[in-house]
């Protein structure tokens, strides 16, 4: 990095410091380049967005206050704009808006949205607010509602086994602060796929793990909202197993079972059943699934295992099988 006091060389540096939010200090490693002349410290509006947001972060977590993609989320299963929504939870015109737009809610009003969430809560804000909607506009609403009540009562038993897989469900340093999303799971799994001759799942878990904890090395959030536990083979999703079954039973992936002639073992590789989507990433993200693909994906599953246990994510976790923590470890990241 070149410094902006004397066009010299700029090495970048964190360390742990204390920050206030809300008259509450949160613990953060805080990103900073330094002059290697005058020794000044600055920081680019990518370093001050990533030390924000682990800011922001420990604070909704600490007050269970949701996420922007989970605001933005609950709107939208019921096809209600930001500002009706607004009107219907009782709060400022433009809030709702400015909730998704990463405006962080008061402790009540994160609750009520919370609350929103589950659709017999939010039929009764509907019935609470008709005064609010017209006549369409309620139907229209109600009917939603109750669709997807009764969806969920057929679809229980998938539900109950979506929170086996994500134990770990809610945004949280273990999840890098994003709710669990099968659908960017499966397009993360796509990518790799679609470069890789033969996806077998332990290397697959790996190339999930340094996607996820590079990019919140680099932004404070993972991608795919994994939680990783370390096994004797390297850091893994929690549940893996029941991950994939998951994947296959919603058809989106095949299972491919190659028989090594040296000794006769039969492996597992995982085959694409769907299009790589690149809509559903931000740039930075690409940009990570990109590093992650350059620098490991021609590796065997064996050189993969290898590396992983040179974290020390997985070093510190490993005799107990714990989950392993974002925050604590994906900045000593070593890829």
């Amino acid at each position: 990095m070149q410094s902006p006091f004397t066009g010299g060389r700029a090495t970048l540096l964190f360390e742990k410091r204390e920050l206030e939010f809300r008259r509450e200090l949160f613990h953060i490693i805080q990103f900073f380049y330094r002059c290697e002349d005058t020794k000044e410290e600055f920081t680019t509006e990518e370093l001050d967005q990533l030390n924000i947001n682990q800011l922001y972060n420990q604070y909704r977590e600490k007050y269970s206050i949701p996420f922007p993609d989970e605001i933005k989320a609950i709107r939208e299963q019921y096809g209600v704009s930001a500002s009706k929504m607004s009107e219907i939870l009782g709060l400022g015109v433009n809030s709702y808006r400015q909730y998704e737009a990463d405006d962080i809610p008061t402790v009540s009003n994160g609750r009520l949205i919370l609350a929103s969430k589950d659709p017999g809560e939010f039929k009764k804000f509907l019935e609470a607010s008709a005064a609010v909607l017209n006549e369409k506009e309620y139907q229209k609403f109600i009917s939603r509602v109750d669709a997807l009540i009764e969806t969920e009562n057929k679809n229980i038993w998938d539900k109950l086994f979506r929170e086996q897989i994500f134990a770990h469900a809610k945004p949280s340093e273990f999840t890098g602060y994003k709710s669990p999303s099968i659908d960017k799971i499966a397009h993360t799994i796509s990518y790799f796929a679609q470069h890789v001759d033969y996806l077998w799942k332990t290397k697959l878990n790996k190339l999930l793990f340094y996607s996820d904890f590079l990019n919140y090395k680099r932004t404070g959030y993972s991608i795919c909202g994994i939680a990783y536990r370390a096994i004797q083979l390297g850091p893994v999703p929690a549940e893996y197993d029941k991950l994939y079954v998951k994947l296959l039973d919603d058809n989106l992936f095949d299972v491919e079972f190659v028989t090594f002639k040296e000794n006769g073992y039969v492996g597992e590789a995982l085959k694409n059943k769907i299009d790589f989507d690149p809509k559903l990433f931000t740039s930075t993200e690409l940009k990570v699934l990109e590093e992650v693909r350059s620098k490991l994906a021609d590796k065997t599953s064996s050189e993969i295992v290898d590396i992983s246990h040179l974290e020390k994510a997985w070093i510190d976790n490993e005799s107990k099988h714990e989950i392993i923590s974002y925050q604590k470890y994906a900045f000593e990241l070593t890829l």
